[in-house]
């Protein structure tokens, strides 16, 4: 089931999570890697440029949360950064080079453990518990310290696409987009506004919103197979973003938000989630 809030939009998921588990069975992580590896790269050098324009340093310390096959860590270091990841997926860690702990945020910190910059890099919107993902790491943020959140927008061509294909009986899309039957699915969708209200209830500032490219023609095809046989609908599908990546990539489908930790206490506040679609 698919819950909306009624104050800020947000989209939530009743979506089990499955990571470590039978699940990984049905997908092909080499295709899965191949499939990402040029979007990945290209985004993550952009939001490493940003995280420097806004303070970052050599040496300064970065954890890399749902760091899986260490792509952001290496551009990291390649910066002169100092940057750790934490994966919870034991499958994809043991693919990822660097320093990689095996464990979930924030069990497998320390509780005096503090970083100049905390990253999501397409990992927010998986957690159950994103309230308390946030809050946790305005914790182990130093003064200062940089939330770097990289996420799909649900004001995103996309999403609006997927919801009104949804409504009129076609599923594919939407389900495609909250990844249904994947270890680690969607559970969340939120547009800047809301994601911005939920971050700064926790004492962080808004400093950047920006969109990222949320398409790549190279290694399409095998991002579309991870986890499937090709079939009609899916090479149609791989046909279509092909010739309108230039499209999905003007109309910010990823959003890029910035967050710089204060000294204001924090603010309390809920989602309450309703209207299902």
């Amino acid at each position: 089931m698919v819950l909306q809030c009624r104050e800020c939009g947000t989209w939530a998921s009743t979506l089990a999570v499955g990571i470590n588990s039978e699940a990984h069975l049905g997908l092909d992580e080499e295709l899965r890697e191949a499939g990402l590896a040029e979007l990945r790269h290209h985004n993550f050098t952009v939001i490493i440029d940003r995280l420097v324009a806004h303070g970052l340093t050599p040496g300064s310390r970065v954890l890399d949360v749902g760091s899986a096959h260490g792509w952001f860590l290496a551009a990291a270091r390649d910066r002169g950064l100092h940057a750790e990841g934490l994966e919870p997926d034991e499958a994809v860690a043991a693919r990822s080079g660097g320093p990689v702990r095996v464990g979930f945020f924030p069990d497998a910190l320390e509780s005096a453990e503090s970083f100049d910059a905390i990253t999501y890099n397409d990992v927010l919107e998986h957690l159950p518990d994103v309230d308390g993902a946030v809050a946790a790491s305005v914790r182990h943020l130093a003064p200062g310290g940089l939330l770097s959140v990289n996420i799909p927008n649900s004001r995103g061509l996309f999403y609006r696409l997927a919801i009104a294909c949804h409504r009129l009986g076609m599923r594919s899309a939407f389900q495609r987009l909250w990844q249904v039957g994947l270890p680690s699915p969607h559970l969340w969708y939120f547009d800047s506004a809301g994601l911005t209200r939920l971050c700064e209830r926790h004492g962080v500032e808004l400093v950047a919103s920006l969109p990222l490219d949320s398409v790549s023609r190279s290694g399409l095809w095998q991002r579309a197979h991870a986890d499937r046989r090709p079939s009609v609908t899916s090479v149609l599908g791989v046909v279509a973003v092909w010739l309108l990546a230039p499209v999905f990539n003007g109309t910010s489908d990823i959003m890029h938000l910035v967050f710089r930790k204060s000294r204001d206490d924090e603010r309390s506040g809920t989602l309450r989630l309703a209207q299902p679609l």
